[in-house]
């Protein structure tokens, strides 16, 4: 999200009060998915998008973590390394205390999109975070 209220990914839109108040929550709540490797999400360099999926009738803030180039003769160093050749830091996650907090409609993991989906519903709003393990390819 730039300064100016438009979003990278998915096109340029202005927020309203609301719009605001609701992405400062799911930013709350991914903000406490703690990582015990590296802390929580703002340690990490991440690729982020905040949105209102039509399809799901939802409001989401989906991450990945951000992926850098390898450099030639790269031989390792505990990054993880993806089909393309991008280099990340790995993380682990700690739901427990998530799951103490809201009250979940669904929480479910993809293997075949390495992706954890969270939802819950606060004040008549459906949210949910799509927190991707593997940094975006292309």
């Amino acid at each position: 999200m730039q300064a100016d209220g438009t979003d990278d990914l998915k096109g340029a839109t202005t927020m309203n009060p609301d719009e605001s108040k609701i992405k400062a929550r799911l930013d709350q709540v991914l903000n406490s998915i703690f990582c015990p490797v590296f802390g929580c999400w703002p340690l990490h360099t991440i690729d982020y998008g905040f949105y209102y999926d039509e399809k799901c009738k939802c409001h989401v803030v989906e991450v990945w973590p951000e992926g850098i180039e390898a450099p030639d003769g790269y031989k390792g160093n505990g990054r993880g390394r993806t089909e393309r050749g991008l280099l990340y830091d790995p993380a682990e996650f700690e739901f427990s205390n998530l799951v103490k907090e809201i009250p979940l409609e669904h929480f479910h993991f993809s293997q075949r999109q390495s992706l954890f989906e969270i939802g819950w519903k606060e004040g008549g709003v459906d949210l949910e975070l799509r927190v991707h393990i593997f940094p975006k390819e292309g």
